[in-house]
């Protein structure tokens, strides 16, 4: 990692929503990216889960990866890992593309700086923003299963907006710029 936080331009947020915990059995139904205050959303519902990971691999070829940094939630334990596994199981990984999700992306994984208060953080910001979630992350295999696409949106773009306002609050702290 680099020795400090990557100031906000050179950030990209990523994140994903799944079926359940398990690549081997569940699937993607959102990846999301947020880059310069807008989220951009792959629908399982609307591209189908390889149209989903074609996107994200899409938009990951648009930008300049050795000046971007993705940042995320626990990216490196889940969301990459079940990226990998997915797009194998959908016949999309080749050695290229296992290196951009395992080796070629730099990510900043706000659980490593946080651990367990990121949920506490995120949503003390949230709430100072005038931000509140009323959807849980495991809710969204259950409203996925119910056709509640619209609930599943409101909670990605809550959720993007909570996840870029703590990044800006920890920019201002010195403590984590040297955590990194």
């Amino acid at each position: 990692m680099d020795a400090e936080l990557p100031p906000l331009e050179g950030v990209v947020f990523l994140d994903i929503e799944t079926t359940g915990l398990n690549p081997y059995r569940d699937k993607v139904v959102t990846v999301q990216v947020r880059r310069g205050g807008v989220t951009t959303v792959w629908r399982e519902w609307e591209l189908g889960e390889p149209g989903v990971i074609e996107g994200f691999f899409g938009f990951t070829d648009s930008v300049f990866r050795r000046k971007t940094h993705f940042v995320g939630y626990n990216l490196p334990k889940f969301d990459l890992p079940f990226l990998t596994r997915r797009a194998e199981a959908n016949g999309l990984l080749g050695e290229e593309r296992w290196r951009i999700l395992n080796s070629y992306l730099h990510v900043v994984d706000l659980y490593q700086l946080l651990g367990d208060h990121y949920v506490s953080a995120k949503l003390f910001y949230a709430k100072l923003a005038g931000r509140t979630q009323t959807t849980r992350n495991e809710d969204i295999p259950t409203l996925y299963h119910q056709g509640s696409y619209q609930k599943i949106e409101e909670y990605i773009e809550n959720e993007m907006q909570s996840m870029e306002l703590l990044y800006q609050a920890l920019l201002k702290q010195d403590f984590y710029q040297r955590l990194v």
